[in-house]
């Protein structure tokens, strides 16, 4: 299993990150999901999914999204 953590930007509120999490999980191959609101960051556990696919899962739930990268994002 592989882990990917995405900034999103344009949740304001639970349903927004419900939302996101929903579009996330609909996508084949994840095993889990879990966001943080306050931080903007969603923690995504897949088997062979490619990150573009968890971007468009997000960005297709209605916000902008890109993968985290190194220590800092």
């Amino acid at each position: 299993m592989a882990r990917t953590i995405l900034k999103i930007q344009g949740m304001t509120c639970e349903m927004c990150s419900k939302k996101a999490e929903e579009s996330l999980r609909a996508v084949r191959g994840v095993s889990e999901v879990s966001i943080d609101l306050k931080k903007g960051l969603a923690t995504v556990v897949h088997g062979e999914v490619a990150e573009k696919d968890l971007v468009r899962a997000v960005v297709d739930a209605g916000y902008r999204a890109e993968v985290r990268r190194g220590l800092f994002g």
